[in-house]
């Protein structure tokens, strides 16, 4: 009788350790260490300040580019307006999708707002003063280079083309490439709403 009970309580612990585990979310994307967010203080595309502290409570999906870009940044976008679409209205009305750009000296606050409305009027289109930018590059681990483009486009900009979400806690949580399904990236979304 007392192996049974042994066996009986090591059984509801063994269901509470893994009721525990059924709770965390399981990522598509690469699992991050739910470090606090770097805080992005900027100015969006309608000269409205915009602090990534003020989103608590929201999902945030944070992308650098440049609006000049040939094809990393508009297939992002596109990409990244399909996974907004993919939730339901009561999930996008918890959501901030938020562009930061990394072409400041192109990237004006009109032409922000004319290239992100391409993909989504309710998205953010982030610039500032290279001080104000510089930092939050350097805390997202964001590279990018100026390089020569051909006479039309004048320069292009090597980059990288991470996709970071961010939880309701302010925390980074999952990171995507750019080229990762929008169903994978959606559902991580989901996770994090959940």
């Amino acid at each position: 009788m007392r192996r049974l009970r042994t066996a009986l309580a090591v059984l509801a612990l063994a269901g509470t350790s893994l009721a525990g585990c059924a709770r965390t979310p399981h990522f598509t994307g690469v699992t991050l260490r739910g470090k606090p967010a770097a805080d992005v203080v900027l100015t969006d595309q309608r000269g409205a300040p915009f602090r990534l502290d003020a989103q608590r409570g929201r999902v945030v999906i944070l992308f650098f580019g440049y609006t000049h870009c040939p094809d990393v940044c508009p297939a992002t976008m596109a990409q990244l307006a399909r996974v907004y679409h993919t939730l339901a209205p009561a999930e996008r009305a918890q959501v901030t999708v938020a562009f930061v750009t990394i072409d400041p000296q192109r990237d004006t606050r009109a032409v922000l707002g004319r290239w992100v409305d391409l993909f989504d009027p309710h998205f953010e289109a982030l610039t500032g003063s290279d001080a104000a930018l510089d930092p939050i590059y350097h805390a997202y681990g964001e590279y990018h280079t100026r390089q020569p483009g051909t006479s039309a486009s004048g320069y292009l900009m090597a980059h990288t083309g991470a996709v970071y979400l961010i939880d309701p806690q302010g925390r980074l949580r999952v990171l995507h490439g750019w080229q990762d399904p929008a169903p994978n990236v959606a559902a991580d979304v989901r996770a994090l709403l959940s």
